[in-house]
């Protein structure tokens, strides 16, 4: 089990895909854009990207407290690209 994984979302993918590939990946969080945040299931804790790099007061970010519970070290990272598959389920 990986500490973080990147796994890129495309925000032109169908809802469906988008939610069957945060639940493989079992993200607890996702970083999005503003325009597209809504393409996530409620279930997902979404930070928003512009948010993050436009805000120098970190505190004001929502959820971010719950960051500091996610312990992240150099060889527990990961990635994770999806194939469309043959069958249309996403494949790793």
């Amino acid at each position: 089990m990986a500490g973080g994984v990147y796994c890129p979302l495309s925000p032109r993918d169908p809802q469906h895909r988008l939610h069957v590939l945060t639940q493989q990946t079992q993200s607890r969080f996702v970083l999005v854009h503003d325009l597209t945040k809504t393409r996530l299931d409620d279930g997902i804790i979404l930070l928003d990207i512009a948010s993050i790099l436009t805000n120098i007061e970190m505190d004001s970010i929502t959820h971010v407290d719950r960051l500091s519970n996610v312990a992240v070290v150099p060889d527990s990272m990961g990635y994770i690209i999806f194939t469309s598959g043959s069958t249309g389920t996403p494949k790793p």
